[in-house]
């Protein structure tokens, strides 16, 4: 049976927002109170927060923010740097390189390292870059991306986060949102203080809720730093137990994303990390039996969620999209210096489905 029966194209394959799973559509399809007042808010809410915690390999505390995933990324910004302070910011693609401005807008001070949109850190000679440039800079703070959804790779993180603990950073920030729940992510092993996803990805459950693990570390440096705004994360701290909440959580936005967890959980993780895996690598063998090039150099490691490759020869974007589109496959292309050469599909959450898949290739293939 299909991951998403009724999906809102006949083949979705956006890299996110994701068709939405049955069990996440069924709990928006009722009604809630307010999360102030009922009693039973709270106890979905940690549950929530439980099952994420489960995805992200940690037993620190978990955190839902009502917004798009850009307010948790945000959030943990401000309420870890301030102005004057350090964050190495490691690039391999587009938003990895934006962490340079948004460092900047804090009054922070960023240090880039830069590597190319089509590799990842596990290339020769990266990680000794990187440790010579925190031995250099002294960075308060790490920033990585995890899966670069624009260029379809996924960066190894379990040496970056021993080089950080060796080298005694206090933070590193982790950017997971295409990510949790396709692949493993190991948050407490890897030694990351911030780690940041949401539900419109992997999860395939709405836009409206963001998590944000939280390490004792990280809560300590967020209570000095004392930020105050809708995106802070210092009013979260105790809410699991107070109930406390800043503004008015979004109570049909966290069932939908309960639900969604709890149907991953069922389906369990190890299975779960299978099937992304192995619609993926249908993806790129079948991308490559057809003459495309996949846009990930050789030796950098390729998303188990989201599959990156140039325009076929001969095809022009946006007409590609829009003759993909009439035979009822939506796919995006990329944004950055790459924005109109390269094209996305995102096979994750509902979307990695192997029979889904197939009529992706075969689509792709009607039109060569």
């Amino acid at each position: 049976m299909p991951l998403c029966p009724n999906p809102y194209a006949l083949v979705p394959m956006v890299p996110g927002p994701t068709s939405l799973h049955p069990a996440a559509l069924a709990a928006l399809a009722k009604d809630y109170g307010s999360g102030f007042l009922e009693e039973s808010y709270l106890p979905l809410y940690n549950e929530t927060c439980q099952g994420i915690a489960r995805l992200l390999g940690t037993s620190n505390q978990v955190c839902l923010m009502t917004g798009e995933p850009m307010v948790a990324l945000w959030g943990a910004l401000k309420s870890a740097i301030r102005p004057g302070e350090t964050v190495l910011c490691i690039g391999t693609g587009p938003f990895g390189y934006w962490m340079e401005g948004m460092v900047q807008s804090v009054g922070g001070i960023p240090q880039m390292v830069a590597f190319p949109e089509q590799s990842t850190i596990n290339l020769p000679g990266y990680m000794e870059q990187i440790e010579q440039a925190i031995l250099k800079h002294k960075p308060k703070m790490i920033s990585v991306v995890h899966c670069e959804t624009p260029c379809g790779t996924l960066n190894p993180l379990e040496e970056l986060g021993a080089l950080k603990k060796r080298l005694g950073v206090p933070l590193l920030y982790v950017d997971a949102v295409s990510s949790v729940g396709g692949t493993p992510v190991h948050m407490d092993a890897w030694n990351i203080d911030f780690l940041l996803t949401g539900g419109q990805k992997c999860l395939s459950a709405p836009a409206s809720v963001t998590a944000v693990g939280v390490s004792p570390a990280a809560w300590e440096i967020a209570r000095t730093v004392g930020y105050q705004g809708y995106d802070a994360l210092r009013p979260f701290e105790n809410v699991g137990t107070t109930g406390a909440f800043p503004y008015t959580p979004d109570w049909s936005g966290t069932a939908a994303t309960h639900a969604a967890v709890n149907a991953l959980l069922a389906e369990g993780p190890e299975n779960v990390f299978a099937r992304h895996a192995r619609v993926a690598a249908r993806c790129r063998a079948g991308l490559e039996e057809l003459g495309i090039s996949l846009f990930p150099q050789a030796g950098a490691i390729a998303s188990p969620t989201v599959t990156a490759a140039f325009l076929p020869k001969g095809k022009t974007w946006p007409a590609w999209q829009k003759e993909l589109r009439a035979k009822g496959l939506v796919i995006t292309d990329t944004v950055g210096a790459y924005q109109s050469k390269v094209f996305r599909l995102g096979h994750m959450g509902t979307q990695a489905d192997d029979a889904l898949m197939e009529q992706a290739l075969g689509i792709i293939a009607s039109t060569l």
